[in-house]
């Protein structure tokens, strides 16, 4: 009976029915390429979820890069609502109702959406492919349905994923990371991400040569690079990974892919190699920031054949930073120049997890240049090209969000998302947000949860409580605000400044109360989280693997869970 719902319909209405293969833990559901090659768009599975206002059960949505967590929809009677979404982080959905749970995973060789249509209280969800704007038609439209017991929950579809995943050697436990180092520091101890100097963001210069460039603003030299370390020594902070960013050639997002030289007006090459060396001195690691797959003209490196060619003919110019119009570097032409330009970089002897921007927070580009075609399947394969080298050329891997493909080589991510960084948006089919990212892959990669938990001792109480409800690594910020403009800072409102010795302070001393408060929870960060419940009354709880919970208080009254009394806003650790 489930197989009739196995097919697909494109844009006229056409059906189309998958190949379905039991191997006895999921079906293989297979649409052949040589039957689209007429379609331009195709919906699949569109009855498989479909369900009427006051059944039993929900779905379980992928988050993109802006939302808190995974979205819950629901079966209520609500207005009408057509709502489709690209760039899932997680390449799953959920289905539970009456007779049914499962797990939906959509294999990434094309770029899709998730589309979701309410109408009359009926309602519908299904991955939706459009061969009119990314890849053409090329490969098989792939998707595996994993069956779960009617009694399973969101939990279940979870964990059935990280399962799955381990199972067939696509990632990899934190427990096996950290045999590296690097990465067994990282662990138990934060990032100090520290932006030393920047151009204004956006530029008002689109097209930067030498001779019309910006003006550099310096906010902390290699100096006071080893300023604030002695000061981390001064404060007794026991551990602490620094990270050089905007240390390249004009600043953050400067001249990218150019690295070298270490700009002159932070103290150039030999002011870089004496800092590196003193900090690790200092019994701290110390990394740095680069960016391949953002490109500028003004860069040494810059050439045309590198860059993504869409699918009109045109150059894929995505984004307006510190260099003017960034263009999208070719995956292929990417993990090239990776190996070009990194190694001279890690000779200068950085011990701590690498950091390349970007690349784990964007699903990659399909390029169609003559010269260097690349599909989105392809382009991923290039991207774990990039950061299995990188790992191992620096001993550690760490990136800007947390995209499900990465996660193999990926040792941390900066945010899982942006959550609310860009300001909350109301989802149509949000009833509310779970973090089922962290219930998955929690003991398998280091993360902060959203970008307004960076500097998280230094922000509001429920974005602190919300950081460790979810099982973060620290993620501290000096100038993590820097766009001009009036353009929006997305890491919060509170930042670690060094431009005087009071600032410099205060500032480490929110660094120590993160690496002390951490040091308690850090060996949970090699369990996996095997539950998030939402309580009643503002309760909220993490269940490990272990058996242990942190469960938190998200209300303004102090709250009873299981005899134990937890403060306002604060939690205990069962």
């Amino acid at each position: 009976m489930l197989k009739e719902l196995f097919y697909a319909v494109d844009e006229r209405g056409k059906r189309y029915d998958f190949d379905c293969l039991d191997t006895g833990k999921s079906l293989l559901l297979t649409l052949k390429k040589e039957t689209l090659w007429k379609c331009k768009q195709l919906r699949a599975l569109p009855e498989l979820g479909a369900a009427k206002a006051g059944d039993e059960g929900y779905w379980i949505l992928p988050r993109t890069i802006s939302r808190v967590g995974e979205m819950q929809t629901f079966f209520t009677p609500r207005e009408d609502v057509d709502y489709a979404y690209e760039n899932p982080v997680l390449s799953w959905y959920g289905i539970k109702k009456a007779g049914l749970c499962c797990l939906v995973r959509v294999y990434r060789n094309y770029w899709y959406k998730i589309h979701t249509v309410i109408e009359n209280n009926e309602y519908a969800v299904f991955p939706e492919f459009d061969f009119t704007t990314h890849d053409k038609v090329y490969d098989d439209i792939c998707i595996e349905v994993v069956m779960l017991p009617e009694s399973a929950d969101y939990n279940d579809m979870a964990k059935t994923e990280r399962e799955l995943r381990l199972s067939r050697g696509e990632i990899r436990t934190l427990a096996e990371k950290c045999q590296r180092p690097a990465v067994e520091y990282a662990r138990k101890y934060p990032l100090v991400r520290i932006r030393m100097g920047w151009k204004p963001s956006p530029s008002p210069v689109l097209h930067q040569r030498e001779a019309n460039e910006p003006e550099m603003f310096v906010a902390c030299d290699f100096k006071r690079v080893r300023d604030i370390a002695d000061e981390l020594k001064r404060q007794k902070v026991e551990g602490a990974e620094l990270q050089l960013v905007g240390w390249n050639r004009s600043g953050h997002d400067g001249r990218f892919p150019q690295l070298f030289p270490a700009d002159p007006r932070l103290g150039g090459d030999d002011e870089l190699k004496k800092t590196i060396d003193y900090v690790k001195s200092l019994g701290y690691r110390i990394s740095t920031h680069t960016n391949t797959i953002d490109s500028y003209e003004i860069a040494d490196t810059f050439t045309w054949d590198d860059v993504v060619v869409n699918r009109d003919g045109s150059y894929n110019q995505t984004g307006h930073y510190s260099g003017g119009y960034a263009y999208h570097v070719c995956l292929e032409k990417q993990y090239k120049n990776t190996k070009r330009d990194l190694p001279a970089l890690a000779a200068l002897g950085e011990n701590g997890l690498h950091f390349t921007d970007v690349i784990s927070i964007v699903i990659p580009d399909d390029c169609h240049a003559l010269e260097h075609p690349s599909s989105t399947a392809n382009g991923i394969i290039y991207a774990q090209k990039i950061l299995e080298y990188t790992s191992g050329l620096f001993g550690g891997f760490s990136s800007e969000g947390c995209m499900d493909f990465a996660l193999k080589d990926l040792d941390f991510g900066l945010y899982a998302t942006f959550g609310n960084g860009f300001g909350k948006k109301e989802i149509p089919v949000a009833d509310r947000y779970l973090p089922l990212f962290e219930v998955a892959y929690h003991g398998i990669v280091l993360y902060n949860p959203t970008a307004t938990t960076v500097n998280y001792t230094a922000q509001p109480v429920q974005e602190r409580l919300s950081f460790i409800l979810r099982g973060g690594r620290p993620a501290m910020y000096f100038y993590s605000k820097f766009r001009t403009g009036g353009q929006k800072n997305w890491m919060g409102e509170n930042d670690l400044t060094c431009a005087d010795d009071e600032a410099l302070r205060w500032s480490v001393a929110r660094i120590k109360e993160a690496c002390d408060e951490h040091l308690r929870l850090a060996d949970k960060q090699l369990l996996y989280m095997e539950r998030y419940d939402i309580l009643e009354n503002g309760i909220e709880k993490a269940t490990y693997s272990d058996g242990s919970a942190v469960v938190g208080n998200f209300s303004d009254k102090v709250a009873l869970y299981e005899g134990k009394e937890i403060p306002a806003w604060g939690y205990v650790v069962i």
